[in-house]
C-alpha cells in the first residue's frame, strides 16, 4: 500500500521541528571559540536560512491565500507580517560572518521571531485550518507545498512583497539565481 499523502499542516509542522533542531544546535554553539565551531555555526545558519525561505515562500504563495479565503484574512496578514520581519533579519544575518559581534544578536532575534511565528501558526492558524478546510483539500495542498518547496528560492528577498502574485512572478528567476549562487559558493551542501 502506497504511503498516503501527508496534509499541509503535517508538512509545515515537520518543517518547524527541523528548524527547531537546527536552532538547538546553533544555541549549543553560541560563543563558539574555535574556527571549526564558528564555521559550523555559519553552515547551520545557512541551512536554517534555506529551509525558512523555502517554507515561507511556499506558505505565502500556496497556504496563506487559502487561509485568507477560508479561515481569516487577519490571520493570513499577521503571518505575512511576521514573515517580512524574519526575512529582514535573515537578510542582515546572511551578510555577517559568524565571528562578527552582531551575528549572535541577529541570530537570537531570528530565533525569537520564528519561535513566535511557529507558536502563532500551530496554536491558532493550523487549528482553524483543520476546522474549516476539508481533510482531502489539506492533503492536496500538502502535495502542492512539497512540490513547490523543491523549486522555491533559497535566499531571503525582503524587497519582494510577501503576496502570492509578486512571489510567483519573482520566484523562478530568484530561485534559479539563488541555486546558482549556492552551487558556486558551496552553500547548503
Amino acid at each position: 500500500m502506497a504511503d498516503q499523502q501527508r496534509d499541509v499542516i503535517e508538512i509545515l509542522e515537520e518543517d518547524h521541528r527541523e528548524v527547531e533542531e537546527m536552532f538547538a544546535e546553533l544555541e549549543s554553539l553560541r560563543g563558539a571559540a574555535t574556527e571549526e565551531s564558528r564555521s559550523r555555526r555559519k553552515t547551520v545558519t545557512e541551512q536554517v536560512t534555506i529551509e525558512l525561505v523555502r517554507h515561507s515562500v511556499a506558505e505565502e504563495v500556496l497556504v496563506y491565500p487559502q487561509v485568507e479565503k477560508k479561515v481569516s484574512a487577519e490571520e493570513a496578514e499577521h503571518a505575512r507580517e511576521e514573515h517580512a520581519e524574519a526575512e529582514e533579519t535573515l537578510h542582515r544575518l546572511e551578510n555577517l560572518d559568524a565571528d562578527d559581534p552582531r551575528f549572535d544578536d541577529e541570530l537570537a532575534t531570528l530565533m525569537a521571531e520564528i519561535r513566535h511565528h511557529i507558536a502563532d501558526e500551530e496554536g491558532q492558524m493550523f487549528v482553524h485550518m483543520r476546522q474549516v478546510i476539508d481533510a482531502d483539500d489539506l492533503r492536496k495542498l500538502g502535495a502542492r507545498v512539497e512540490a513547490f518547496k523543491k523549486v522555491a528560492p533559497t535566499r531571503p528577498h525582503p524587497h519582494v512583497p510577501n503576496e502570492p502574485l509578486p512571489r510567483m512572478a519573482a520566484g523562478p528567476a530568484a530561485s534559479l539565481f539563488d541555486r546558482m549562487r549556492d552551487l558556486a559558493t558551496g552553500r547548503g551542501e
